[in-house]
């Protein structure tokens, strides 16, 4: 008796489709509604429309599938228009204070590697700037509507800060300024400003001044985004990313690559983001690069962030352990434990009475009772 094979699960079938394969529509085993609604969630709408579409007539799948994602697809465009001339309009409005900014991850990839800006949809808008200009971008920013969310600060504990405003039609612009490009230490200064800023290239859709990392720098952020950040969660559109970055380069700019991404400390996390790519999405990686990469695995310090299962406690260990300094490291212990009084008055409702002074160290300690209650739970 011949056993069966398991069904694909519903991801590898959504990779199928954006390597260009005509999946049957019974294949996916789910109701139309249901698979919209992982398109959009897995902001995928755009990039599985196009595929839909090149399917020949009188296939399988359900002609409401692709009334619903060309609707979708249309709003997403839309939506994209007005976020387009809002990038335009803050690049000029900070290049004639000469301020320098580099687009990166989702919107600098939109405007460079997608055929349609709209087909890479995002939450935000991340830039990189220099830590020097950050009063200044603020204080521009501010001249146009932006205001910062409550957040704890720290040079250590976040090296960013977010500013969002919405238009009087309901349209959220958001944007996350970074000065380093993680949070974590291990990453910080993987890719700093200055080296980023020697290789930028022109990204001419959002103006004379627009400016994104060069393919490598692009690439390279990529593949460890996933993992500093995202505790290696697994994404389509981000190793869709990696995928079109990766697609790009020759087999010199991949030996060059490799040489960075070692260099750099991150070549176990390039490899395996670029074997995840290979593997779900058919990216062409000469299989030397991956040898390059993967050889000094042992010795990389960034390597732990490939664990299963890490936590918050983890990642904050690993971030003090990858401090040079002990000063720092106390530094980033305080931040986390003893935000600034400014945060802890606004975070509790008492920014404007004197009476939130005098409650402070209550305010302290019912946060260090409730972090440390999360800890144990295994919530944080």
């Amino acid at each position: 008796m011949s056993i069966a094979s398991p069904a694909p699960a519903p991801g590898d079938l959504f990779a199928a489709l954006l390597r260009g394969e005509t999946i049957p529509w019974a294949a996916f085993a789910m109701p139309p509604t249901e698979f919209v609604r992982t398109c959009n969630d897995q902001r995928l709408a755009g990039l599985i429309y196009e595929r839909l579409r090149m399917f020949p007539e009188g296939c399988d799948w359900p002609r409401s599938i692709r009334d619903t994602l060309a609707h979708d697809v249309r709003a997403q465009a839309a939506q994209e228009l007005l976020h387009h001339k809002e990038l335009h309009s803050v690049v000029s409005a900070l290049a004639a204070e000469s301020l320098s900014v580099i687009f990166l991850k989702g919107t600098a990839l939109a405007y460079s590697v997608y055929d349609a800006p709209s087909s890479r949809p995002r939450i935000d808008t991340d830039l990189l700037v220099r830590r020097d200009e950050v009063n200044r971008i603020r204080h521009v920013m501010a001249g146009m509507g932006y205001t910062a969310p409550l957040l704890c600060e720290g040079d250590l504990l976040f090296c960013q800060f977010p500013l969002q405003k919405t238009t009087n039609v309901g349209v959220v612009h958001t944007f996350d300024c970074h000065w380093k490009i993680s949070t974590q230490s291990v990453f910080a200064d993987v890719l700093t400003f200055d080296e980023a800023a020697a290789r930028a290239t022109a990204l001419p859709p959002l103006g004379a001044h627009a400016r994104a990392l060069a393919p490598l720098d692009a690439l390279l952020l990529a593949c460890i985004h996933p993992v500093m950040h995202h505790r290696n969660a697994e994404s389509l559109i981000w190793l869709f990313d990696i995928h079109l970055l990766a697609s790009a380069l020759s087999e010199q700019e991949f030996e060059r690559f490799a040489e960075m991404a070692i260099a750099k400390r991150v070549s176990s996390i390039c490899a395996h983001q670029l074997t995840a790519a290979r593997t779900k999405l058919g990216t062409r990686i000469p299989e030397e690069a991956i040898r390059e990469m993967t050889r000094g695995r042992q010795r990389e310090s960034s390597a732990v962030y490939l664990r299963a299962n890490r936590r918050w406690l983890d990642e904050l260990m690993w971030s003090i352990r990858g401090l040079s300094r002990w000063s720092d490291r106390l530094r980033l212990v305080r931040e986390v434990v003893v935000p600034g009084r400014a945060y802890m008055l606004k975070a509790y409702g008492f920014e404007r009475s004197r009476v939130g002074v005098a409650l402070l160290p209550l305010f302290y300690l019912h946060r260090l009772l409730v972090g440390g209650w999360k800890l144990f739970a295994g919530r944080k």
